[in-house]
């Protein structure tokens, strides 16, 4: 029996943990966003290192998401 979570469901705790930090402006409150979407919906407690990687790749969405949005504002090229 496999114990790791497989990149998907690595990418879907990031997922949420972008929108609990959209929501909420907190990364602890993303790690523990991150942490119960895997609880709850693969029924499974990650390992520490699998949530922080999760909200590594949700920090690193963000960063893409506000360069995005300042480019769109101050009307700079792609």
């Amino acid at each position: 029996m496999n114990n790791y979570l497989t990149d998907a469901q690595i990418n879907e705790m990031a997922d949420a943990a972008f929108t609990a930090y959209e929501m909420s402006c907190s990364w602890g409150r993303a790690f523990e966003d991150a942490r119960d979407h895997a609880v709850n919906e693969f029924g499974v407690i990650p390992r520490k290192s699998a949530v922080l990687l999760a909200v590594k790749l949700a920090k690193v969405q963000w960063a893409h998401e506000t360069k995005r949005v300042r480019r769109i504002v101050t009307g700079e090229p792609a």
